[in-house]
């Protein structure tokens, strides 16, 4: 049993073996998506929204800076600043972040060089398999 212990350490202690924690400190994730809205059974209208999250992070801890914006037809309408989350990353790529005053959530995980999760607006809004690919 000792020697198993032994050998899952130093495997741990190689690079490229057993798990690791990856890095988005300064980086900024982007993604557009529609947001159906409308009284159930009634009339429905589709929101194309631009959503962009810039990330500060210490260890598994992660703060990040959203930017919402709605666009419809000739206009964008913003937040007008920037909505403040915070949350935890995992060692299994796993993200889930809200915001103090539950105004935007996001639940997802890392897969290769895509974010995918669902993203909540106000709690009423869920918008499921959000695709956010890295901006900078």
């Amino acid at each position: 049993m000792i020697a198993i212990t032994a050998m899952l350490t130093l495997a741990a202690c190689v690079p490229g073996f057993g798990p690791f924690l990856r890095n988005v400190d300064g980086q900024t994730w982007a993604a557009r998506f529609d947001v159906t809205v409308g009284l159930t059974g009634g009339p429905t209208l589709r929101l194309p929204v631009d959503l962009e999250i810039t990330f500060r992070q210490r260890f598994t801890d992660v703060t990040a800076d959203a930017s919402l914006s709605y666009n419809v037809a000739l206009f964008r309408l913003q937040t007008g600043s920037f909505v403040a989350l915070s949350g935890r990353l995992g060692l299994d790529d796993g993200l889930s972040l809200d915001s103090p005053n539950r105004v935007l959530a996001f639940d997802g995980r890392f897969v290769d060089d895509r974010l995918i999760g669902t993203v909540s607006i106000a709690g009423v809004a869920p918008v499921g398999d959000v695709v956010f690919t890295r901006v900078r």
